[in-house]
């Protein structure tokens, strides 16, 4: 639902630091209209913003699947966004399992093979390795 001036409730939420009622009016906004990625990306961004980078990797995941036939988004914005909650995910996991940080960065190409990110999420991986002293 649009708040002041066309911005959502959920946006205005995200612009006053409140990341948790963000998600809360974001959920409330993507039920309403299943077919609108839009609530999906500001509700991506105040996971991301609360550094819950999983659940914001998937709400991005979704709403770029649904833009697919939506067309609303705007990509660039998205694909950085995405790309710095995989980043975010990754770094999380390569404190456990390098293994699975490296898959958690292969999504990008798989969900935007055309991607501005492509070759740092092909870096990250040796990054983390070196981070973390592996070989």
């Amino acid at each position: 639902m649009a708040g002041r001036y066309g911005m959502t409730f959920a946006a205005k939420f995200i612009e006053q630091g409140k990341y948790a009622e963000a998600v809360e009016e974001a959920t409330r906004a993507f039920e309403r209209d299943e077919d609108d990625p839009a609530p999906l990306v500001e509700r991506a961004t105040a996971y991301a913003w609360l550094e819950q980078y999983s659940a914001a990797v998937n709400d991005f995941e979704a709403a770029l699947a649904l833009d697919g036939s939506a067309g609303v988004l705007e990509i660039d914005v998205v694909d950085d966004a995405y790309f710095s909650a995989l980043l975010g995910a990754a770094k999380i996991e390569a404190r456990t399992s390098l293994d699975s940080a490296v898959l958690t960065l292969a999504r990008y190409r798989r969900v935007l093979p055309g991607g501005r990110h492509l070759a740092d999420a092909e870096l990250w991986p040796a990054r983390l390795r070196s981070a973390s002293g592996a070989p």
